[in-house]
């Protein structure tokens, strides 16, 4: 099982730095709690986490205008 550091995830997911461990903190993102205290985390936990997302496309109905 490879762990990896707050900054590694957040290279990974194009975050500022600090923001994983910030997530943790609040419960929002799964890691592990080492003895002296730090934070580490499983990719496996977090990359099913990940959702695609589409764009909604307005409807004609709805009064939008299509080019």
């Amino acid at each position: 099982m490879e762990l990896m550091t707050g900054p590694e995830i957040d290279r990974r997911m194009r975050w500022e730095i600090g923001r994983a461990d910030k997530l943790s903190r609040r419960g929002k993102l799964p890691h592990i709690l080492l003895p002296d205290g730090a934070i580490r985390y499983r990719w496996p936990d977090i990359e099913p986490l990940i959702q695609a997302v589409n764009p909604s496309v307005p409807k004609e109905s709805e009064g939008a205008e299509i080019d």
